[in-house]
């Protein structure tokens, strides 16, 4: 007889987390490459980047409460078997057509992968080691996010925008396959008896001022993220710059997001959660000021690298308030929530950005970036002197 199986650890979920980043990050930079590559207008870049977020939207929420009622286990593995679908499907037929379906599959697929891998951050070790092993995830998600833009990048410029996404097809298998190895060490049922009467609704989280005022500031963060992802492909074209550069000014700033957040943890441990976002707002607010002034590779890169760094922070902290301030039964919906927010700018900007881009040009979006984020770190600001 064999013993029960051994825990995931935070390291090992780490490691299947940059593993699947890495081909969902791949797999953004792709579909606007190839759209490109394919003559598609930047509306329909957007609308395609909007299908990438769309289902999440709306399903991240029931998604979460899914999630905290039957535990992890077929969440993730099925979530990583739908992006292995979808991004193998462009190797196969690649056309503009074939790119939304991809959009909607590997979205849909990574949500709920997404939600497990979160959900078990919390559950493993003690409530005093969350915060850092957020802070580990947190870095995980920077060393994906370096490795999928730059791979894809390369892999465009050297074997042709079908066989990159081939390739990240192999990543999801190996994901898939390391997930269905350790299956008995994944939770196949919630945490905690989850309530389903009335008392359950959304807006119940919302009576916390922390996750309100947390749930503002997601969406903000993640809008300065993903007007980057978004823009810096379709700028990066219009001024002749190739794939491979292109995915280089991307993994810049996951390299800037990755070395913030080894800093973070050794100097900042004593600083509040607020302060740290604050002080990221502000940095990432006069890089979009500037941002759109330059046009050269080594410029961008800067740009990018300086971007990753005032955004980088953000993350670990949210989630850490987010544990800290959410019902432990109901932090699968709370994430969701979050996640709802995440997926809407990624749904609404890429698609209005994209109509706005071809009649104004790149670089007003840029500053509107700026004031929104200039807008919110005032707001914190605010707080901060409020609360002493």
């Amino acid at each position: 007889m064999t013993g029960p199986a051994r825990p995931i650890g935070i390291n090992e979920l780490i490691g299947l987390t940059i593993l699947s980043h890495v081909s969902f990050a791949g797999a953004r930079v792709g579909l606007t490459l190839t759209a490109l590559h394919l003559q598609a207008s930047t509306f329909t870049v957007g609308m395609i980047l909007s299908l990438l977020a769309m289902l999440p939207m709306l399903l991240a929420i029931p998604g979460g409460r899914w999630v905290d009622r039957i535990g992890v286990r077929w969440p993730m593995i099925g979530g990583v078997a739908l992006v292995m679908t979808g991004v193998l499907l462009p190797l196969a037929w690649p056309s503009i057509g074939v790119l939304y379906v991809t959009a909607m599959l590997v979205g849909l697929g990574y949500l709920p992968f997404h939600l497990g891998a979160q959900k078990l951050v919390a559950d493993i070790g003690s409530v005093e080691d969350r915060r850092h092993h957020y802070s580990l995830y947190a870095i995980g998600f920077s060393v994906s996010g370096f490795i999928g833009p730059t791979l894809v990048g390369f892999l465009i410029d050297a074997i042709g925008h079908r066989l990159a996404f081939g390739v990240l097809g192999m990543l999801s298998v190996a994901t898939l396959t390391w997930l269905n190895l350790r299956r008995a060490a994944l939770p196949d049922h919630g945490g905690g008896q989850v309530d389903t009467t009335a008392s359950l609704r959304i807006w119940d989280l919302l009576r916390t001022p922390d996750l309100r005022r947390l749930y503002v500031v997601v969406a903000l963060i993640s809008s300065a993220w993903d007007v980057h992802q978004f823009l810096v492909p379709i700028y990066g074209a219009r001024i002749g710059l190739s794939a491979s550069g292109i995915g280089l000014i991307l993994g810049a700033f996951s390299v800037a997001t990755l070395v913030v957040r080894l800093v973070v943890p050794l100097f900042l441990m004593n600083v509040s959660e607020w302060r740290v976002i604050m002080i990221a707002q502000s940095i990432a607010a006069g890089v979009y000021a500037f941002y759109p002034l330059f046009s050269t590779l080594e410029s961008m890169l800067a740009m990018s690298f300086l971007l990753g760094l005032g955004l980088g922070a953000s993350q670990p902290m949210t989630l850490s308030i987010l544990a800290r301030s959410a019902p432990a039964s109901r932090l699968g919906e709370a994430t969701g929530l979050r996640m709802t927010l995440v997926n809407g700018t990624q749904t609404v900007l890429p698609g209005t950005f994209g109509a706005l881009g071809g009649l104004l040009g790149v670089a007003p979006l840029f500053w509107a970036m700026a004031a929104l984020l200039a807008g919110g770190a005032g707001s914190l600001g605010r707080f901060l002197h409020r609360r002493g």
